[in-house]
Protein backbone atom coordinates (compact mmCIF):
# COMPACT_ATOMS: atom_id res chain seq x y z
CA UNK A 1 0.00 0.00 0.00
CA UNK A 2 3.19 2.28 0.74
CA UNK A 3 6.87 2.48 1.69
CA UNK A 4 8.01 4.38 4.38
CA UNK A 5 11.44 5.69 3.28
CA UNK A 6 14.66 5.66 5.48
CA UNK A 7 14.17 9.93 5.28
CA UNK A 8 10.27 9.62 6.48
CA UNK A 9 8.92 9.98 3.55
CA UNK A 10 6.18 8.03 2.16
CA UNK A 11 6.28 6.24 -1.56
CA UNK A 12 2.82 5.74 -2.78
CA UNK A 13 2.35 1.77 -3.86
CA UNK A 14 0.33 1.35 -6.68
CA UNK A 15 1.22 -2.26 -8.24
CA UNK A 16 -1.79 -3.90 -6.42
CA UNK A 17 -4.20 -1.17 -7.90
CA UNK A 18 -4.06 -0.72 -11.66
CA UNK A 19 -6.08 1.75 -12.98
CA UNK A 20 -8.38 1.69 -16.23
CA UNK A 21 -9.61 4.04 -18.57
CA UNK A 22 -12.69 5.10 -19.03
CA UNK A 23 -15.14 3.92 -21.42
CA UNK A 24 -17.60 6.41 -22.98
CA UNK A 25 -18.25 4.66 -26.19
CA UNK A 26 -21.83 3.31 -26.50
CA UNK A 27 -21.33 0.80 -28.59
CA UNK A 28 -18.79 -0.98 -26.19
CA UNK A 29 -20.44 -3.74 -24.34
CA UNK A 30 -20.03 -3.07 -20.65
CA UNK A 31 -22.94 -2.39 -18.47
CA UNK A 32 -22.21 1.03 -18.06
CA UNK A 33 -20.40 3.33 -19.86
CA UNK A 34 -17.95 5.86 -18.51
CA UNK A 35 -16.53 9.37 -19.31
CA UNK A 36 -13.70 12.04 -17.02
CA UNK A 37 -14.26 15.30 -16.69
CA UNK A 38 -12.56 17.64 -15.28
CA UNK A 39 -13.72 19.41 -11.87
CA UNK A 40 -10.60 22.17 -11.48
CA UNK A 41 -8.38 22.32 -14.04
CA UNK A 42 -5.71 24.26 -12.45
CA UNK A 43 -5.63 21.78 -9.75
CA UNK A 44 -5.87 18.60 -11.86
CA UNK A 45 -9.03 17.54 -10.00
CA UNK A 46 -11.66 15.29 -12.02
CA UNK A 47 -14.44 12.95 -11.72
CA UNK A 48 -15.56 10.07 -13.45
CA UNK A 49 -19.25 9.38 -14.58
CA UNK A 50 -20.79 6.43 -14.67
CA UNK A 51 -24.20 6.02 -16.98
CA UNK A 52 -25.87 2.46 -16.99
CA UNK A 53 -26.25 1.46 -20.31
CA UNK A 54 -29.79 0.53 -20.35
CA UNK A 55 -30.27 4.49 -19.90
CA UNK A 56 -29.02 5.06 -23.15
CA UNK A 57 -30.95 2.51 -24.75
CA UNK A 58 -34.28 3.16 -23.06
CA UNK A 59 -37.00 5.15 -24.97
CA UNK A 60 -38.35 6.56 -21.35
CA UNK A 61 -37.39 9.57 -20.04
CA UNK A 62 -37.27 8.81 -15.96
CA UNK A 63 -34.53 9.93 -14.65
CA UNK A 64 -31.68 8.10 -12.59
CA UNK A 65 -31.06 8.78 -8.81
CA UNK A 66 -27.35 10.62 -8.84
CA UNK A 67 -25.16 9.08 -6.73
CA UNK A 68 -21.92 11.25 -5.77
CA UNK A 69 -19.07 8.48 -4.50
CA UNK A 70 -15.92 9.14 -3.28
CA UNK A 71 -13.29 6.34 -2.92
CA UNK A 72 -11.31 4.88 -0.23
CA UNK A 73 -7.56 4.46 0.20
CA UNK A 74 -6.96 5.84 3.51
CA UNK A 75 -7.46 9.19 2.72
CA UNK A 76 -3.56 9.62 0.97
CA UNK A 77 -4.28 6.51 -1.64
CA UNK A 78 -5.91 5.54 -5.43
CA UNK A 79 -8.37 7.48 -7.46
CA UNK A 80 -11.76 7.65 -9.41
CA UNK A 81 -9.79 5.58 -12.01
CA UNK A 82 -8.32 2.50 -9.96
CA UNK A 83 -10.06 -0.40 -11.36
CA UNK A 84 -11.82 -1.45 -8.48
CA UNK A 85 -13.73 1.34 -7.84
CA UNK A 86 -14.13 1.71 -11.75
CA UNK A 87 -15.34 -2.03 -12.09
CA UNK A 88 -17.46 -1.38 -8.16
CA UNK A 89 -18.91 0.99 -10.49
CA UNK A 90 -20.92 19.42 -4.87
CA UNK A 91 -21.02 22.62 -6.17
CA UNK A 92 -19.62 21.50 -9.41
CA UNK A 93 -22.63 19.29 -9.89
CA UNK A 94 -24.90 21.77 -9.31
CA UNK A 95 -23.47 24.01 -11.94
CA UNK A 96 -21.95 22.13 -14.54
CA UNK A 97 -23.34 21.88 -18.23
CA UNK A 98 -22.15 18.13 -18.37
CA UNK A 99 -24.55 16.19 -20.80
CA UNK A 100 -24.90 13.19 -19.04
CA UNK A 101 -25.83 14.80 -15.65
CA UNK A 102 -28.43 17.20 -17.25
CA UNK A 103 -30.09 14.56 -19.29
CA UNK A 104 -29.82 11.49 -17.50
CA UNK A 105 -29.32 12.67 -13.31
CA UNK A 106 -32.36 13.14 -11.42
CA UNK A 107 -30.85 16.11 -9.32
CA UNK A 108 -33.56 16.27 -6.67
CA UNK A 109 -32.68 12.58 -5.58
CA UNK A 110 -28.92 12.71 -4.57
CA UNK A 111 -26.99 10.12 -2.42
CA UNK A 112 -23.65 10.55 -0.78
CA UNK A 113 -21.62 7.46 -0.93
CA UNK A 114 -18.34 6.57 0.07
CA UNK A 115 -16.01 3.52 1.39
CA UNK A 116 -13.10 3.38 4.10
CA UNK A 117 -11.38 6.63 3.65
CA UNK A 118 -14.23 8.01 1.19
CA UNK A 119 -16.82 7.25 3.15
CA UNK A 120 -15.19 9.82 6.08
CA UNK A 121 -14.75 12.43 3.30
CA UNK A 122 -18.80 11.66 2.45
CA UNK A 123 -19.64 12.15 5.88
CA UNK A 124 -17.80 15.22 6.31
CA UNK A 125 -18.79 16.62 3.13
CA UNK A 126 -22.44 15.37 4.27
CA UNK A 127 -21.88 17.66 7.15
CA UNK A 128 -21.34 21.00 5.05
CA UNK A 129 -24.07 20.05 2.76
CA UNK A 130 -26.39 20.08 5.63
CA UNK A 131 -25.41 23.50 6.34
CA UNK A 132 -25.91 25.40 3.02
CA UNK A 133 -28.84 23.42 1.30
CA UNK A 134 -30.46 26.34 0.01
CA UNK A 135 -26.98 27.15 -1.80
CA UNK A 136 -27.56 23.93 -3.37
CA UNK A 137 -30.49 24.04 -5.34
CA UNK A 138 -31.78 22.35 -7.25
CA UNK A 139 -29.47 19.74 -5.74
CA UNK A 140 -31.44 17.74 -3.02
CA UNK A 141 -29.58 15.78 -0.98
CA UNK A 142 -31.75 12.79 0.10
CA UNK A 143 -29.08 10.01 2.25
CA UNK A 144 -26.00 9.75 2.81
CA UNK A 145 -24.30 5.75 2.56
CA UNK A 146 -21.31 4.75 4.40
CA UNK A 147 -19.29 1.56 3.45
CA UNK A 148 -17.52 0.37 6.24
CA UNK A 149 -15.92 4.12 7.04
CA UNK A 150 -12.32 5.11 7.92
CA UNK A 151 -12.63 6.50 11.37
CA UNK A 152 -10.09 6.30 14.33
CA UNK A 153 -9.39 7.46 18.00
CA UNK A 154 -6.50 7.89 20.58
CA UNK A 155 -8.04 4.78 22.59
CA UNK A 156 -8.06 1.81 20.97
CA UNK A 157 -11.31 -0.22 20.56
CA UNK A 158 -12.00 -3.54 20.96
CA UNK A 159 -12.05 -4.60 17.42
CA UNK A 160 -8.23 -3.08 17.33
CA UNK A 161 -6.90 -4.65 19.78
CA UNK A 162 -8.61 -8.37 18.77
CA UNK A 163 -7.63 -7.65 15.00
CA UNK A 164 -4.17 -5.99 15.96
CA UNK A 165 -2.62 -8.59 13.39
CA UNK A 166 -5.56 -7.96 11.04
CA UNK A 167 -3.08 -8.02 7.28
CA UNK A 168 -5.41 -5.51 6.50
CA UNK A 169 -5.44 -2.13 7.99
CA UNK A 170 -3.86 -3.06 11.03
CA UNK A 171 -3.99 -0.40 13.87
CA UNK A 172 0.02 0.31 13.26
CA UNK A 173 -1.23 1.51 9.41
CA UNK A 174 -4.10 3.30 10.82
CA UNK A 175 -2.10 5.18 13.18
CA UNK A 176 0.78 6.08 10.13
CA UNK A 177 -2.61 6.95 7.58
CA UNK A 178 -3.89 9.43 10.46
CA UNK A 179 -0.18 11.07 10.98
CA UNK A 180 -0.21 12.05 7.35
CA UNK A 181 -3.76 12.84 6.90
CA UNK A 182 -4.53 14.71 9.62
CA UNK A 183 -3.98 18.36 10.88
CA UNK A 184 0.03 19.17 12.21
CA UNK A 185 0.02 18.74 15.78
CA UNK A 186 -3.55 17.27 16.09
CA UNK A 187 -4.29 13.75 17.67
CA UNK A 188 -5.94 10.96 16.63
CA UNK A 189 -9.62 12.35 18.24
CA UNK A 190 -9.68 15.40 16.14
CA UNK A 191 -13.00 15.76 14.58
CA UNK A 192 -11.84 14.81 11.33
CA UNK A 193 -10.73 11.02 12.83
CA UNK A 194 -13.12 10.53 15.49
CA UNK A 195 -16.70 11.83 15.12
CA UNK A 196 -17.65 10.42 18.27
CA UNK A 197 -15.43 12.04 20.50
CA UNK A 198 -17.03 15.16 21.59
CA UNK A 199 -20.72 13.98 21.34
CA UNK A 200 -20.33 14.60 17.51
CA UNK A 201 -21.46 17.58 15.61
CA UNK A 202 -24.43 19.59 16.05
CA UNK A 203 -24.81 19.75 12.55
CA UNK A 204 -25.76 15.75 12.89
CA UNK A 205 -29.00 18.08 14.01
CA UNK A 206 -29.81 18.88 10.59
CA UNK A 207 -29.43 15.28 9.04
CA UNK A 208 -32.81 14.87 11.35
CA UNK A 209 -34.80 18.17 10.04
CA UNK A 210 -33.95 17.35 6.71
CA UNK A 211 -34.69 13.75 6.87
CA UNK A 212 -32.01 12.01 5.52
CA UNK A 213 -31.36 9.06 5.96
CA UNK A 214 -28.09 7.52 6.74
CA UNK A 215 -26.71 3.74 6.42
CA UNK A 216 -23.76 2.50 7.80
CA UNK A 217 -22.08 -0.78 6.75
CA UNK A 218 -19.06 -3.00 8.69
CA UNK A 219 -17.76 -5.83 9.09
CA UNK A 220 -17.00 -8.08 12.72
CA UNK A 221 -13.61 -8.85 11.19
CA UNK A 222 -12.58 -5.27 9.90
CA UNK A 223 -10.21 -3.55 13.16
CA UNK A 224 -12.65 -0.28 12.11
CA UNK A 225 -15.70 -2.27 13.19
CA UNK A 226 -16.48 -0.64 16.74
CA UNK A 227 -15.64 2.82 15.10
CA UNK A 228 -18.59 2.53 12.39
CA UNK A 229 -20.77 0.55 15.17
CA UNK A 230 -20.31 3.74 17.52
CA UNK A 231 -20.99 6.35 14.81
CA UNK A 232 -24.41 4.39 13.89
CA UNK A 233 -25.47 4.38 17.54
CA UNK A 234 -23.98 8.41 17.87
CA UNK A 235 -26.37 9.34 14.99
CA UNK A 236 -29.36 6.84 16.08
CA UNK A 237 -29.19 9.08 19.50
CA UNK A 238 -29.72 11.92 17.79
CA UNK A 239 -32.63 10.80 15.97
CA UNK A 240 -31.18 10.44 12.52
CA UNK A 241 -32.71 7.94 10.72
CA UNK A 242 -30.12 5.20 10.11
CA UNK A 243 -30.21 1.83 8.82
CA UNK A 244 -27.52 -0.60 9.59
CA UNK A 245 -25.65 -3.40 7.94
CA UNK A 246 -23.21 -5.03 9.61
CA UNK A 247 -22.02 -8.81 9.40
CA UNK A 248 -18.94 -11.11 9.53
CA UNK A 249 -16.72 -9.82 6.65
CA UNK A 250 -13.26 -7.92 6.69
CA UNK A 251 -12.47 -4.56 5.78
CA UNK A 252 -12.35 -5.10 1.83
CA UNK A 253 -15.84 -4.79 -0.30
CA UNK A 254 -14.74 -6.76 -3.00
CA UNK A 255 -13.41 -10.35 -1.25
CA UNK A 256 -16.54 -12.49 -1.27
CA UNK A 257 -18.80 -11.92 -3.99
CA UNK A 258 -21.83 -13.34 -2.68
CA UNK A 259 -21.43 -10.97 0.25
CA UNK A 260 -20.86 -8.04 -2.45
CA UNK A 261 -23.72 -8.79 -4.06
CA UNK A 262 -25.96 -9.14 -0.66
CA UNK A 263 -24.57 -5.37 -0.09
CA UNK A 264 -25.40 -4.28 -4.08
CA UNK A 265 -29.05 -5.41 -3.01
CA UNK A 266 -29.26 -3.36 0.33
CA UNK A 267 -27.93 -0.05 -0.93
CA UNK A 268 -30.34 -0.59 -4.40
CA UNK A 269 -33.19 -0.80 -1.69
CA UNK A 270 -31.91 1.82 0.59
CA UNK A 271 -32.08 3.92 -2.10
CA UNK A 272 -35.23 3.23 -3.54
CA UNK A 273 -37.12 3.33 -0.68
Amino acid sequence: MFIVNADGTITRDYSNYPSTTATPDPNDHTIAVSKDVPVNQSNKTWVRIFLPRQALDSSTKTKLPLIVYVHGGGLILLSAATKIYHDLFLHWIKTTQEHWLIQYADLSSCFIMGDSGGGNVAYHAALLAAAQVDDLLPLKIRGLILLKPFFGGVKRTESELRLANQPILPPSSTDLLWQLALPIGADRDHEYCNPTARGGSKVLDQFRLLGWRVMVTGGSEDTLFDRQVDLAKMMEQKGVNVVSYFDDSGHSLLRDPIKLEALHVTIKNFILS
